[in-house]
């Protein structure tokens, strides 16, 4: 595939990263295991209408990622959290745990705009309930499809530089506090990536992810540590499993 993946640096150490639509994969196995059925279990006609939105997926999807790159500190009196640039992230046991060997942070926001929001609002509107879950389901697992590729590329970046990169974390999951989504938009420049915060830190569009990568020469990329954390319905458990059944089926 052609690499049509590029950045280019905003302000210092602030980066926009231009990921074209043909750089992601969106399976449809992974939309049914969002779905909550068992692959090959869903019923044919929702399968029907699945295959009838993908191909419409370029039209109302907008990708729009960056990242900013920080020094890390670890405070020697405390382990819930870490000084990311000059600001203390009070990331809770589980994040602080597996960001802390970072020397680096990378902070990162990325979305796929409002199109299929917009799509999914008006088909339930029209009372067609079903096709407008199904195209909210279908936007959820392409926004975080667009996070693994910003991730991928901001792992290839740092390995440039002889660094590694950390799983990404985001607020809201793990403990961390939705609330320090404010916290981390302040080091983004106004309306970075098209993304705007509501007061009670929820994003906008609603189909973006933010988060946090840890960068270092002795951090790692590994499995999510879910069997610590008992909160259900979460992104990165989705995460893991869509991942391990990708290394056992193919695009």
């Amino acid at each position: 595939m052609e690499n049509m993946i590029s950045q280019v640096e905003r302000e210092k150490d602030t980066f926009e990263v231009k990921i074209d639509f043909k750089n992601l994969i969106v399976r449809k196995n992974e939309i049914i295991s969002a779905l909550g059925y068992a692959d090959g279990t869903i019923p044919a006609h929702f399968e029907e209408m699945i295959d009838n939105i993908l191909p419409r997926l370029p039209e109302y999807c907008e990708i729009q990622a960056g990242y900013r790159l920080l020094d890390v500190t670890k405070p020697e009196d405390r382990n819930d959290g870490l000084f990311v640039g000059n600001k203390f992230f009070k990331l809770q046991k589980i994040v602080t745990s597996q960001l802390k060997k970072s020397e680096k942070a990378a902070l990162f926001a990325c979305t796929i705009g409002r199109g299929m929001e917009t799509w999914a609002k008006n088909l339930s509107n029209e009372g067609d309930g079903a096709l407008s879950y199904l195209v909210d389901t279908v936007a959820s697992v392409t926004e975080e499809q667009a996070v693994d590729v910003l991730h991928d590329h901001i792992e290839k970046q740092m390995k440039i530089q002889g660094l590694k990169t950390t799983n990404r974390y985001s607020p809201g999951y793990c403990d961390w506090s939705v609330s320090e989504q404010h916290l981390l938009f302040s080091f983004f420049p106004v309306n970075f990536c098209g993304i705007t915060l509501t007061e009670s830190a929820l994003m906008v569009p609603i189909k973006s992810v933010s988060g946090i990568i840890g960068v270092g020469t002795s951090v790692k990329r590994v499995d999510y540590t879910c069997d610590t954390c008992g909160m259900k319905d979460c992104t990165y458990r989705a995460i893991r499993v869509a991942k391990a059944e990708r290394a056992n089926d193919k695009p």
